[in-house]
């Protein structure tokens, strides 16, 4: 999976929101916030290729969780970030 690309994390005041960069990837009918969790995984992946492994690692290494579950709340988080558009299953 890819990031898409021209999409950015901003802060704005306490929240995270992922918008374009450019007029051309703008859909105002689409606006995405993270939690504090997602942000982090956001910021903290690749522009290359990752894979639900890679943000379960993310999570095992800042929070006391185990693989297994790092892995589940993975899975169901890049099927969220699909729907909404902002990486590619590449």
């Amino acid at each position: 999976m890819k990031k898409i690309k021209g999409l950015v994390l901003r802060r704005l005041g306490n929240e995270a929101m992922i918008v374009a960069e450019s007029l051309e990837l703008i859909d105002f009918d689409k606006l995405v916030s993270l939690n504090d969790s997602a942000a982090y995984i956001w910021e903290s992946l690749p522009d290359s290729d990752f894979d639900e492994a890679t943000i379960a690692g993310l999570l095992t290494d800042r929070y006391d969780v185990d693989y297994e579950t790092a892995y589940k709340d993975a899975s169901e988080l890049v099927n969220l970030w699909i729907r909404a558009g902002i990486i590619d299953e590449q």
